[in-house]
């Protein structure tokens, strides 16, 4: 397209004019009527082009000819070898290369192009000339085909006014190059084809404007429109193909700026016919503008926001879309939206995956989408809520799905979770918040979603607060099968950093909490005493560091009981608690601290009072009494969970502060509080002796004994009392 039809055809009706006017020529041939007329015209007395006619005719000012042939030539052209243009044959518009250089072999070094049309009317009074009569122009760079125009050379603009058909040869192709050896024939002919109704070329402006239902086929480009302008360089600024951004063009050579109007549309289609569900490329604006130059495609729309489908499967749309073609990069401003179809392992529609942002920044070539201000993502039942959020892609080449690989977001992080129940009866969905998650930065891994700072997790019962949580997928789960939200198959959670965790009358905090979870199959019930959120079950829980753990009493909203340890593991499925290092137990009055203590719970059952197994032989004349409150028949953990048994090791210690200041305590290697039995016993391994003090005294037996219903202490066996000397 090197010089399109400005230079190649307007000048051939504008060289007419000036001929005309200055030189004479038409205007002495007045009544004449002639046969195989051959006309010279001239240009500031330099020969531009000869129409040869099989006859010609002076009709007042209009000259008409039949069967004209008009021959542009190149200037300071050897006269001697112009040949004549009479019964000249054109070869057709679609013909292959060899039949073009068969044309220009005898003409490449002498026309720059002809015009043949069957009847040509020039009107020399008003500087004008038209035809009604089908008109065809061969160039080295391109051909044309149409039906009627019109050359205004006063306002130096010409039409053709319908069925415009148009073939432009790209540079490697260059028919001159080729014949006069400087280039090798191509291996693949390529060409660009325009159609449309009609088409306007004004030389003052150096433009082409294509007019009704323009159709552009480039390779695997298709465009089409309702108008489309092209603005060409000066022919001597554009010659040697460079652009001012430094880039070689050198199919659009000559081009500076394109632009589409009305019902935009851009096709690309991939070679690979394999991938065309997942690399077919389709834009859709009012407006497209291609800065040739800089290689920058705009759309814009005035009703309707431009987007561009890639595939299937994804959709781009906003005020204004701006396409790096060289680079395959989109830049997306104003109400920026993203909309992905994510498909199960069959293809099926699993869900829409839906991000807006004030703009957003896609490389297709790396895979990596960025998104700016008020970021907003709605991925199956979650939205993720942020400043900026980056993606990275996983490849399109091998699969339909574009999944998240990684995912980066920052400022201001929410991530919402929904969950949906369907009425059996009415079939109305409900949707309700399960839980939602803020941080200030969130990073989606491979197989791990992580947020940092100012964590904050919120659901119905529980808070949750820390520094940083981790979230482990599942081994083996692939990035397709992922969302945008913590709503998945995941193995563990592990919050650090300043952790408490809040439920209705429970608090826990500690430095690193970690919370392990196995998948069951879908409409799994519940187990009792069991979380449970889906098809996913808590089955332990870890907290490492500075645990303490506290209870309120419902109605007081008083602390009833707190426990803190160095580390703790609880064991859903066992049914079982470990608490280790500096172990200590507050309830009430009443303290127990020990090195190891371990907590022993099952479903919910109705207890029935057991009789004491223990035998009150040698009891101890000096037994305490702690208190007069009843111990519970049972004690529960949760709506279907009670505890059971609970055994403290290594440096035990009961302690009961009385009302009136005074301390009882008792010691040994192990207690065991059976809840069933409504009592804890009191051991250790000789040589050492459990031990309990009061009112100054201190004794040993083989067992202690506290009864929790009358909170008495008991000793039994081997008694031996002695003076306390603390």
């Amino acid at each position: 397209m090197k010089k399109f039809l400005l230079t190649l055809l307007f000048s051939v009706m504008f060289s007419i004019s000036l001929s005309a006017a200055n030189d004479g020529g038409i205007g002495d041939m007045k009544g004449l009527n002639l046969c195989n007329v051959k006309i010279p015209f001239y240009n500031d007395h330099k020969l531009q082009m000869v129409i040869f006619a099989d006859t010609g005719k002076q009709q007042d000012q209009m000259m008409l000819g039949d069967n004209t042939f008009l021959d542009y030539l190149i200037e300071n052209v050897n006269v001697d070898k112009i040949p004549d243009g009479w019964k000249e044959k054109l070869y057709p518009l679609n013909a292959d290369l060899k039949n073009i250089l068969a044309f220009w072999q005898h003409r490449h070094s002498i026309s720059q192009a002809v015009f043949f049309t069957k009847h040509c009317s020039i009107d020399q009074k008003r500087n004008e000339a038209f035809g009604d009569d089908p008109v065809f122009m061969r160039s080295p760079m391109m051909d044309l085909n149409g039906v009627g125009f019109q050359a205004d050379f006063t306002q130096h603009t010409i039409e053709v006014t319908s069925e415009v058909n148009v073939i432009a040869r790209k540079s490697d192709c260059d028919p001159r190059k080729i014949l006069a050896g400087s280039i090798p024939a191509p291996q693949k002919y390529q060409t660009v084809k325009i159609t449309s109704d009609s088409l306007r070329i004004d030389m003052a402006n150096n433009e082409l404007m294509f007019i009704g239902s323009v159709k552009v086929v480039d390779g695997n480009n298709i465009l089409t429109c309702d108008r489309l302008t092209i603005f060409l360089d000066d022919e001597k600024k554009s010659a040697s193909g460079k652009t001012a951004a430094g880039r070689t063009s050198p199919e659009l050579q000559g081009i500076s700026r394109i632009l589409a109007d009305g019902d935009v549309v851009l096709t690309q289609i991939p070679e690979n016919q394999t991938l065309m569900d997942s690399l077919l490329q389709t834009a859709k604006s009012d407006h497209l503008e291609y800065n040739v130059k800089q290689g920058i495609v705009v759309l814009s729309g005035d009703e309707n926001k431009p987007t561009v489908s890639r595939g299937i499967n994804s959709i781009v749309s906003g005020d204004r879309i701006e396409m790096l073609r060289d680079e395959d990069k989109f830049f997306t401003t104003g109400n920026a939206r993203v909309e992905t179809i994510v498909r199960d392992k069959n293809g099926q529609i699993a869900h829409k995956r839906i991000i807006l942002s004030d703009r957003n920044n896609l490389d297709n070539r790396a895979n990596i989408s960025n998104f700016l201000g008020n970021v907003k993502a709605i991925d199956n039942q979650t939205e993720l809520f942020c400043n900026k959020l980056r993606l990275n892609l996983t490849s399109q080449n091998n699969s339909q799905n574009q999944g998240v690989e990684k995912a980066f977001a920052d400022g201001n992080v929410k991530v919402v979770n929904y969950s949906t129940t369907v009425d059996p009866i009415s079939k109305q969905v409900t949707r309700t918040v399960s839980n939602t998650i803020t941080s200030n930065q969130a990073d989606y891994l491979e197989n791990k979603i992580i947020f940092y700072n100012n964590v904050k997790v919120r659901d119905n019962s529980t808070a949750l607060d820390c520094d940083r949580m981790d979230m482990f997928m599942k081994s083996g789960k692939k990035a397709d099968d992922r969302s945008l939200g913590t709503k998945q198959s995941f193995e563990k959670i592990v919050a650090a950093g300043k952790v408490v965790m809040v439920s209705k009358q429970d608090r826990l905090s500690t430095d690193l909490l970690t919370l392990f979870f196995r998948e069951l199959p879908p409409g799994t019930p519940a187990a009792p005493g069991v979380l449970q959120s889906g098809n996913l079950q808590l089955i332990q829980i870890l907290c490492d560091g500075s645990v303490t753990a506290s209870s309120m009493e419902e109605k007081s909203n008083t602390v009833s009981r707190v426990l803190k340890a160095d580390h703790t593991k609880n064991d859903l499925l066992k049914d079982y608690s470990e608490f280790h290092g500096n172990v200590k137990v507050i309830d009430g009055k009443n303290e127990i601290f020990c090195d190891t203590m371990y907590a022993f719970t099952a479903p919910a059952i109705q207890n029935q009072k057991k009789k004491s197994t223990v035998n009150d032989i040698d009891s101890d004349p000096f037994a305490m009494d702690l208190g007069e409150n009843s111990a519970p028949a049972r004690i529960a953990l949760s709506k279907d969970i009670d505890l059971k048994r609970i055994v403290c090791k290594n440096n035990v210690l009961l302690v009961s502060n009385k009302a009136d200041g005074k301390k009882q305590q008792a010691g040994g290697d192990k207690a065991e509080y059976t809840i069933d039995e409504k009592q804890m016993v009191l051991t250790a391994e000789p040589p050492n002796r459990p031990w309990m003090r009061s009112d100054g005294k201190l004794q040993y037996s083989d067992l202690i004994i506290r009864d929790m219903e009358t909170e008495e202490l008991r000793s039994i066996g081997n008694v031996k009392v002695v003076p306390d000397k603390k």
